[in-house]
């Protein structure tokens, strides 16, 4: 059968005259079946090579209205080879310049000559002859910020920048190698010093992108795409050589009255902010993208709470232009606050995350938690049926708990349990757990701490404990309403929200006393009149969450299944909300064989017995099963 295709294939492409239109069934047909059947011996290798030499030379052949099926199949055909093959295949014949020229009638091509070029993307001499070709590598750059098809573009950017990553020398493309190592391998930044330094690439970006100085053949709306693609791709080149976004080419940037290099270009000079909300946001975007992927970058200065990316945007004034819009300080246009809050408020919260110690150490705290005990003190009703505050609620979980306390003036004591919604839920079961599991052990002693991030993250766990316990002391009943909700299987999202809460507590990471944190920001816990252990899953058998934690985790799941008329989405909820369950109760068993096995005078066997015997019946134990769905019918 492969053999017949292959010969009907052939026969298609030579048929007179030659406006024919090739078949797209058969070539369907042959994308599945040849790849795999022209492999092996070298007679088949042979056929493969004239085959894809005759595909090759039809892509030439002007009459054809549609050449798509002829390159899928040659796409496929060129999988597994490499650069060399590519190269030994004709180099000089392929129209890398011609292949990759933007428009909507050149997608098929352009997604051949990218699948091409990705072979460069591999091995770093591949790259450099790769940048050899200088027209090839303009027309590539031109390509990805101009071109009207997105999967063109985003492929387009993908090979750049697997190109510049693969070329990237260890000491940074600027940089002489060190002398013990040869110059004739490993990588030597020709990819780098073809886009940053060659000025006729270099000049793509500016041309394309500059609204008052850049090309005429773009429209001020494709502009504005090709700013957006760009602002996406930057922070990646950032992470990968932050000075080579500062480099600067003289002759390039005098043409566009800039200075400072592309980073400077693209932050400071190219969007019309003034003018143009949407491209405003993209331009937030940018800036929060900038400090999550440089979070990490060595600044040479050993500040553990700081970074190259940081340092740039309040150096130029762009960290307090952002958070002022979500701090909504001055006069507010509201049809601008409707497209920046929520992007201003995503860069916040990357702030307060990525650099917690730069964040403690200003003013920002204060101001953060007077704008979130503005928007989050809201009625009973609009917090159950109203638009839930979603931007406002990620920023309060990207906080360090320190700055949510002490809890007399913070935003999370608005958060109520009952009249509630998932989002707000989430966000304390976020809160409540503390920090994740990468550097935390139970059982958690002073002397695992250390001043490195697993220090940090002791403090996280000391403040995560804190909120809790002061959260209980002011709202008491907030596990009746967990109970309550989860258990409400006609409102799904609540149930797997509230069942998200309380596996968050029994897997918290959670710390008793942090020995570098002051009485003033981690104020004392609660009277005795509740009980504050060490851990999460004790603090779940502890008044008074035992009243309805356990007994709800030891009930059965309520189901559809007895209702007239099928199983429907309500038994898909059922299940889902059953699985979570049961989830959640495994948790619990083992955090609970942990606490047992450090103290087994506490005496917690009849628990671990119960809790085994009900984990054995499964997710889906039937007993007791009517009163579950009764209550929600009755919703």
């Amino acid at each position: 059968m492969a053999e017949s295709i292959y010969d009907r294939v052939l026969t298609n492409i030579q048929t007179d005259p030659p406006t024919t239109a090739l078949d797209p069934r058969l070539f369907e047909e042959a994308t599945v079946l040849l790849p795999q059947y022209l492999a092996g011996t070298p007679d088949r290798l042979e056929k493969r090579q004239l085959l894809m030499r005759y595909l090759a030379a039809d892509l030439t052949n002007n009459g054809r209205s549609d050449h798509a099926p002829a390159v899928g199949l040659l796409i496929k055909l060129f999988d597994g080879w490499t650069w060399q093959q590519v190269c030994d295949f004709g180099t000089s014949s392929i129209p890398y310049k011609d292949g990759l020229e933007a428009g909507e009638h050149m997608v098929c091509f352009n997604r051949l000559m990218l699948c091409l070029l990705s072979k460069a993307t591999l091995r770093a001499p591949d790259a450099a002859h790769a940048a050899s070709m200088l027209d090839t590598m303009q027309a590539l750059v031109r390509l990805w910020l101009c071109t009207p098809d997105t999967g063109i573009a985003t492929a387009a950017a993908d090979v750049l920048y697997k190109l510049m990553k693969v070329d990237l020398p260890i000491e940074g493309y600027q940089q002489p190698p060190p002398s013990w190592r040869s110059v004739t391998t490993g990588a030597q930044g020709w990819v780098w010093k073809r886009v940053f330094e060659d000025g006729g690439v270099y000049n793509v970006f500016f041309e394309c992108c500059s609204l008052k100085l850049g090309t005429n053949t773009l429209s001020k709306s494709q502009k504005t795409i090709a700013q957006a693609r760009l602002m996406e791709w930057l922070p990646k080149i950032a992470a990968l050589d932050w000075h080579a976004l500062r480099t600067t080419h003289k002759d390039v940037e005098d043409t566009y009255r800039v200075t400072g290099g592309l980073l400077d270009f693209a932050a400071l000079h190219m969007v019309d902010y003034r003018d143009d909300v949407l491209m405003y946001k993209c331009l937030i975007d940018f800036y929060a993208e900038l400090l999550s992927t440089t979070a990490k970058l060595d600044t040479r200065t050993m500040a553990q709470d700081d970074s190259l990316g940081l340092q740039y945007l309040i150096m130029h004034g762009l960290h307090a232009r952002t958070a002022a819009i979500y701090f909504q300080v001055g006069p507010v246009d509201p049809v601008e606050t409707a497209f920046l809050y929520g992007s201003a408020a995503n860069y916040i919260s990357v702030y307060a995350s990525e650099f917690p110690t730069h964040f403690l150490t200003g003013q920002m705290p204060g101001q953060v938690n007077k704008r979130l005990r503005h928007t989050l003190d809201l009625t009973p009703g609009k917090w159950a049926h109203a638009d839930s505050p979603k931007n406002d609620l990620h920023v309060l979980v990207s906080l360090p708990r320190g700055a949510l306390l002490p809890f007399t003036a913070s935003p999370v004591a608005l958060l109520p349990s009952k009249s509630t919604n998932p989002d707000v839920l989430n966000s304390l079961a976020t809160l409540f757990h503390g920090p994740g599991d990468k550097s935390l052990t139970l059982p958690m002693t002073l002397a695992m701490t250390s001043i490195t991030a697993q220090d940090e993250d002791a403090a996280e766990g000391a403040a995560a404990r804190n909120l809790y316990f002061h959260y209980l002391a002011a709202y008491p009943c907030f596990w009746q309403d967990i109970a309550a909700h989860a258990d409400t299987v006609a409102l799904g999202d609540l149930a797997l929200s509230a069942l998200h809460c309380l596996k968050a507590v029994i897997t918290s990471n959670w710390y008793p006393t942090h020995k570098r944190t002051a009485p003033d920001n981690l104020p004392s816990l609660p009277s005795s009149l509740i009980a504050t252990p060490e851990t999460g899953v004790q603090a779940i058998l502890a008044p008074p969450a035992l009243e309805y934690t356990l007994p709800y985790l030891l009930k059965p799941a309520p189901s559809f299944s007895n209702l007239v008329g099928g199983r429907g989405d309500a038994a898909s909820t059922t299940y889902k909300i059953a699985m979570a369950k049961y989830e959640v109760l495994r948790a619990f068993y083992r955090r609970l064989v942990e606490v047992a096995e450090r103290s087994p005078e506490e005496g917690y066997d009849d628990i671990l017995r119960k809790v085994g015997t009900k984990l054995a019946e499964g997710p889906m134990s039937r007993e007791g099963e009517v009163g579950g769905w009764v209550e929600t019918m009755e919703l």
